[in-house]
Formats: structure tokens, C-alpha cells, sequence
């Protein structure tokens, strides 16, 4: 997947212990000046920095794509810490100095390898943080709805009756999986621990990758599938809630769409914290009032507009959805979503978006 617009820049910054911070900034137009926004990821142990670094560009990209779909009023951005062998406070004073010397042009949330915890203590230490408001919203909760309202558009309507599986039961796929189940969809659950794959409602499998399913949706790793498990899936779709889910991208997008299995990519899908966050950033007063489901359920509806509105532009033009996605431009008038959740909030409308 390739930026539409835009410069992207990396930096490197050294950080305690020998770890190593790979920033990655990804900006669209430069006639707008907006904030970029990512998630935070912390890779244990040492890592090779090549790939740090092609993997913070490649995560910054697909945020900036999410960005730009969804209208959230952000830039893309990435924060990758390599090398670190726990996150205390020194980690995080180095990351909240990193975030202090950018002076409200970047914002981080929570990635894999971040913890809650760690968000709030992050947020102690400065104010560019979103996603961290004690009791609010959660964020992982939001992409988890966003997934759903990605599943719903896929099926034209409610999930009951689907085969789903859903790869990675942590702090989104556990949500979504348990959404799933309560929903009436056939849920099958596979995590490296056992014990989060029990999700009530839910069955757990090993064999993950031999299952005859409706829909796969990656909840876990970067570089997940690549061209030889893509020949070999039983699915109808892959939901791609995991960011950078497909190994050596453009070829194993071919492969898919070639067998006919319908690629939903994770800039449209997994979106629901960045939606989140630009509620908290540009509607704080109603992001503080609302009730945490009114923000899970906007961002549900968002994905599943977006996700109806893109998978009938692929199938109209016989691209594939990510290359659909990479060709989709947004007026520039149109609203963030943020204040526009703070319009329909306040005025009690549906949370229909637009």
C-alpha cells in the first residue's frame, strides 16, 4: 500500500539501555497543518534495525491512510522501540521527552507491546497523549467495534450465522471476538496463550490456518499471511484488524483477489481508536461527556460506512479493495469526524456518519 500524498521522514533517537526509537512521520498535503497521530509499539529484544525501520514506515503509511479515510484530522505517524528489554520509567520518560520536544505536532497511543498502564503513566509525564483518559473510552475497545462494523459491511447486514475466526484474542481481538459471539456469528479463537483463546461463547482451535470459515480476522502480528498461505485459505474474506497483516503486501493482495477472497485492509478496518482520538482531541468536552458505548458505536458505523461505500467502488471498477482504497480521495471540506460526533451527540441525531 502506497501513500497517496505525501513526504514520509524517519528518525532515529537513542534511547535508555541501549534501545532505539524509530519515529516515523507521514504527512499528506502540506497545505494542511494537522498533528500526526500513531500508535506506539514496543518490540522486545534486540531487533534488526533495517527492518525497524522499513516497519515503521510501512505502520506510518497505513496510519496515515486511516487517517486520511476516516477524516480524523491526523497525520500518520509511528513510534517503533526496538532493543528495549522492559517498559519502566525510563523508557517512558525518553518517549514522553521524545513526544514534549514535538510541542503538540505529535500524539501517541497505545500500540503492541503498550500496555494501558504504561499509557497512563505516559500521560503523567505529558499532555501528547491520546487514549489515556482514566475511565473513558477505551481505545483498543473502539478499533475492536470498528472490526465489527468492517465484518458487518462485508456480510451486507448482521453477523449471525458466520463463521468467523478470529486470529489473536488480546486487547482488540478479545473484544471482538466476544461482540461476535453475543451477535450470533460462530466464533473461532486462536492466541499463542491458550487461555485468552476462551473466550465465552467462543472455541478455540490450533489449526487455525486449515479452517473453512467465512471470514479470518487478523488480530495479531505484522506479516501474518504471506503468498503461500494465502494460496491455502478456506475463506471468504480477510478482515485485516492487525496492521501490515500480509507479507510482501502487493503480491499476497494479488493472490487473494485472485481466488476471489475479499482483503478489507487495516487502514479502513482498524481505525476505530484514531477515530476515537479525534473525538478526545477535537471534541474533548464530548468526548468527556460521552457514554464510552456512544463513542464505540460511532466508531462502528464509521468503518462499516466507509468499508460498504469501498467494497462497492472495488467491485465497480474490478480493483481490488486495498487498491481501491489507495486510489480513494476525500473532499477536503468534508468535517472531521471529532466535531462531528460532538454535532450529532449534542443534537441527540443518529450516529449515523456520513
Amino acid at each position: 500500500m502506497t501513500c497517496r500524498t505525501g513526504l514520509i521522514q524517519v528518525r532515529r533517537f537513542r534511547g535508555p539501555r541501549g534501545s532505539t526509537f524509530h519515529l516515523t512521520l507521514a504527512q499528506g498535503s502540506p497545505r494542511r497543518r494537522l498533528p500526526a497521530g500513531g500508535a506506539l509499539r514496543v518490540r522486545p529484544g534486540p531487533a534488526h534495525e533495517p527492518d525497524a525501520r522499513r516497519l515503521s514506515r510501512r505502520l506510518a503509511r497505513e496510519t496515515l491512510v486511516g487517517h486520511e479515510t476516516h477524516r480524523t484530522g491526523f497525520w500518520g505517524a509511528k513510534i517503533v522501540v526496538t532493543g528495549a528489554d522492559t517498559v519502566d520509567n525510563d523508557l517512558l520518560r525518553a518517549i514522553a521527552e521524545m513526544l514534549n520536544g514535538h510541542a503538540g505536532t505529535l500524539y501517541a497511543g497505545a500500540g503492541l507491546g503498550v500496555t494501558p498502564r504504561h499509557l497512563e503513566a505516559l500521560s503523567e509525564m505529558t499532555p501528547y497523549v491520546l487514549g489515556a483518559a482514566g475511565g473513558g473510552p477505551d481505545p483498543s475497545t473502539a478499533t475492536a467495534f470498528g472490526v465489527l462494523g468492517a465484518v458487518e459491511a462485508w456480510a451486507r447486514g448482521p453477523v449471525a450465522g458466520l463463521r468467523v475466526l478470529v486470529h489473536g484474542t488480546g486487547k482488540v481481538g478479545g473484544v471482538l471476538a466476544g461482540e461476535l459471539a453475543a451477535a450470533g456469528a460462530t466464533v473461532l479463537t486462536c492466541d499463542t496463550d491458550p487461555r485468552a483463546a476462551e473466550v465465552p461463547g467462543c472455541r478455540p482451535v490450533a489449526d487455525w490456518s486449515g479452517q473453512r470459515i467465512d471470514v479470518l480476522v487478523p488480530c495479531s502480528v505484522s506479516d501474518l499471511i504471506d503468498v503461500r498461505l494465502a494460496r491455502r485459505l478456506r475463506c471468504g474474506a480477510v478482515i485485516g484488524a492487525a496492521s501490515a497483516v500480509l507479507a510482501d503486501e502487493d503480491v499476497t493482495t494479488g493472490v487473494l483477489h485472485r481466488r476471489g477472497i475479499v482483503h478489507l485492509p487495516a487502514p479502513l478496518v482498524n481505525a476505530g481508536a484514531a477515530i476515537a482520538a479525534s473525538i478526545q482531541h477535537y471534541a474533548p468536552d464530548a468526548f468527556r461527556a460521552a457514554d464510552p458505548y456512544r463513542v464505540y458505536e460511532f466508531a462502528r458505523d464509521a468503518v462499516r460506512s466507509a468499508a460498504t461505500e469501498l467494497t462497492a467502488a472495488a467491485l465497480g471498477s474490478g480493483l481490488s479493495p486495498s487498491e481501491a482504497l489507495t486510489a480513494r480521495t476525500r473532499p477536503p471540506g468534508d468535517e472531521y469526524c471529532g466535531p462531528r460526533f460532538s454535532r450529532v451527540a449534542t443534537c441527540g441525531d443518529t450516529l449515523r456518519s456520513s
